[in-house]
């Protein structure tokens, strides 16, 4: 099979100081002429239009329009061409892997997912390897343009190392997750928690755009929270912030796997969730989508159980929303599947919760769009918020 092409992040032209300037220039201003980039970004005239002519060469940048003449010759206006810059998002969750090509606005291109035959760490970076080739060649994309990679993953990270310190979905501890994978791809790699790389994703692309302070959170192979304040994701000393799974809220709740009552965990994970259905109602049930099957065609048991984790919900975001400060709590994963009819209750017993401090702020709680595309946009999201200011 034929290697792509060196990365466009590997070369001197994307890496060096001046590209990068000029190319965050024009996605923060959205459009502007050659005398406003060399303006904000303080480069001469000339070092501005050798990039932009290089760039425009490339098609990373295009000609919009011709502005309006303050005397002489009218200045042209660039912007950035957001279909030919790539990411190419990882997720890797427990025993499936995703990769996807995205673009600059987060529209997934296309992606492949496979479930790897063995989870030894090598043999994984291995197939992602493959995958990762062949995801590129049938796409054609000019890897000169691919701006990084990033990486999704169950477990506690330090993104900064780009060291897995632990995950139990997956078996691993003190994995070099970072640098194996940039040595496997030859790009630059991006780590991040995978309840973390999620709350990029609504900060980037969906409904948290607008939000300087909220909490993702992350209801699926476990429960996890990423936490986004100041428009800066905030992961703690030990990558171990928005660990809330294992935190007690209710008294002389259900016994959770750890050995507490009342953990947010016992009330959402599915297999916990399904023991306790089958306990109360005498079924079975293969899979969660079932347990909210039933809810939705007003099985009581469901409803009361879907109740339940609602008020804990609501108990959680409460508590998150007054020590951080928050303005929004977003529900993803199968529970934000719900919509509406777990969104409302979640809201209202937060608001009970918050109302009692007598203070006036406004509180909102939403369910996630971005569906089963959310842990692989938010690896996405971890590169952009690498290379880019954030949103405006």
């Amino acid at each position: 099979m034929r290697r792509p092409r060196r990365s466009l992040s590997s070369t001197s032209l994307i890496r060096s100081y001046n590209v990068v300037s000029v190319l965050q220039t024009l996605y923060r201003e959205g459009a502007c002429s050659k005398a406003r980039i060399a303006e904000i970004t303080r480069m001469s005239p000339a070092t501005v239009t050798r990039i932009v002519s290089e760039l425009v060469r490339q098609g990373v940048v295009a000609e919009h329009e011709i502005a309006e003449s303050t005397g002489g010759r009218k200045p042209v206006i660039f912007r950035l061409s957001y279909d030919k810059l790539y990411i190419i998002g990882i997720e890797l969750i427990r025993d499936r892997v995703t990769l996807a090509v995205c673009d600059l606005r987060g529209k997934v291109l296309d992606k492949r997912t496979f479930n790897p035959y063995s989870l030894q760490p090598s043999d994984v970076i291995s197939e992602i390897a493959g995958e990762f080739n062949l995801l590129v060649t049938l796409n054609e994309i000019d890897c000169e343009h691919i701006l990084g990679i990033g990486l999704a993953i169950s477990g506690i990270v330090n993104s900064e190392s780009g060291v897995l310190l632990r995950s139990v979905n997956l078996g691993w501890q003190d994995v070099r997750i970072r640098e194996s994978l940039e040595q496997a791809l030859g790009f630059r790699v991006v780590v991040e928690n995978d309840a973390n790389a999620a709350a990029l994703a609504e900060f980037w692309f969906g409904c948290a755009r607008d939000v300087s302070n909220f909490m993702y959170l992350k209801t699926d192979t476990g429960v996890g929270a990423g936490i986004v304040c100041e428009r800066a994701l905030m992961t703690g000393a030990r990558g171990m912030a928005g660990e809330i799974g294992h935190v007690p809220l209710v008294q002389n709740g259900h016994e959770c796997v750890c050995g507490q009552h009342g953990c947010l965990e016992t009330y959402l994970y599915g297999q916990s969730l399904l023991r306790r259905y089958e306990s109360r109602a005498g079924t079975h049930l293969d899979g969660v989508r079932d347990f909210f099957a039933c809810a939705a065609a007003g099985d009581p048991v469901a409803l009361s159980m879907v109740s339940e984790a609602a008020g804990v919900i609501g108990t959680a975001a409460a508590m998150a929303a007054t020590l951080l400060d928050l303005d929004l709590v977003v529900i993803g994963g199968l529970w934000g599947e719900l919509g509406a009819s777990l969104v409302q209750p979640v809201q209202a017993k937060a608001v009970e919760i918050l109302d009692r401090s007598g203070l006036d702020r406004a509180f909102a709680v939403r369910g996630s769009a971005l569906g089963e595309d959310s842990d692989v946009l938010g690896a996405a999201g971890t590169v952009i918020n690498r290379w880019f200011t954030p949103p405006i």
